[in-house]
């Protein structure tokens, strides 16, 4: 089984070396080339990569996730492709058995892993894709009814099923193991339109209108720190990004009508949030806290439904 693996780094020298050593007992028999972009660090990433031997690419300037990644991919002519974050560490063979999942079931595009956090529980990062429905759901269901049925069928946070093999709509761009031949020209695999966050999305949303199957294996398991370069690129505004890119990607898949009725839906359902934190919880700093996160996200969802993509 032959793979490229591609890995976009910025500011992140640590954790990239922890990245990249873990790479060859995670990949066991997968016979793959690595390719570092880098996006112009000023941390020594760059150099971290050749000492252990990847290909890489040194931009001038930070040209975004979806971008760089593309240049990684570009020109692969193997059968699979990794796209790595650097905040991630491989477990031994994870790797290698997401490519042989690929490698034994023709219809899959995309297989990946259960995401691991540092303290051991497993991450969030296997989505439903955004409707109505689930914003209202989500708004609307109290915590206390979404064990159970509703959080399974919906994969609520800290309620979907990550202990079985299964077919998903879309997940987190931490690790993607795909089908090079699921992607036409694996220079345009991940969209473009946003410097970051969306394009895990958009791509899982496209091999799903093209036949291509997603499929979560959590006999994988990678350890995933997240968020570790937005954090500095973008501060305490990473929720807004977020939006902004679900926002968009709604208006590109759906239309801007479509998109202006789901950010209405998360209005309601944040002014719902945001009523019951001031009535339930007990005054202090917790209760503070919760308001003002509720307040951030209705009021941005609210101006959304006046913008287009």
């Amino acid at each position: 089984m032959e793979a490229r693996v591609g890995i976009v780094s910025w500011q992140t020298a640590g954790l990239l070396d922890r990245c990249l050593a873990a790479l060859p007992d995670a990949l066991g028999s997968v016979d793959a080339n690595v390719v570092v972009v880098d996006n112009a660090s000023s941390d020594g990433s760059a150099d971290v990569a050749r000492r252990h031997g990847a290909t890489v690419i040194v931009n001038e300037r930070n040209i975004g996730y979806p971008r760089a990644m593309n240049q990684a991919l570009a020109g692969a002519d193997v059968p699979y492709l990794i796209a790595l974050n650097p905040d991630t560490e491989a477990t031994p063979g994870s790797l290698e058995r997401l490519v042989a999942r690929l490698d034994q079931q023709p219809h899959l595009g995309l297989v990946v892993p259960r995401l691991i956090n540092t303290d051991g529980s497993t991450q969030d990062s296997v989505h439903r894709f955004p409707s109505v429905t689930l914003a209202l759901v989500m708004g609307l269901v109290p915590f206390a009814l979404r064990k159970g049925l509703i959080g399974r069928r919906y994969w609520l946070h800290g309620y979907a099923d990550m202990s079985r093999r299964r077919r998903i709509d879309w997940a987190t761009g931490a690790v993607h193991v795909m089908r090079r031949a699921a992607l036409g020209d694996p220079e345009h695999a991940y969209q473009e339109r946003l410097f970051m966050y969306g394009e895990d999305l958009a791509l899982c949303w496209t091999l799903h209108r093209t036949g291509w199957l997603v499929e979560l294996e959590p006999r994988a398991e990678v350890i995933h720190v997240g968020s570790a370069a937005a954090i500095q690129a973008f501060g305490n505004t990473i929720d807004e990004r977020r939006l902004e890119a679900d926002f968009d990607w709604y208006c590109w898949a759906h239309g801007t009508p479509q998109a202006r009725l789901w950010a209405a839906a998360n209005v309601i359902g944040y002014g719902t949030k945001l009523g019951v934190a001031r009535v339930i919880w007990p005054a202090g700093d917790a209760r503070t806290a919760r308001t003002r996160h509720f307040l951030g996200l209705h009021v941005r969802h609210l101006r959304s439904i006046g913008r287009s993509a």
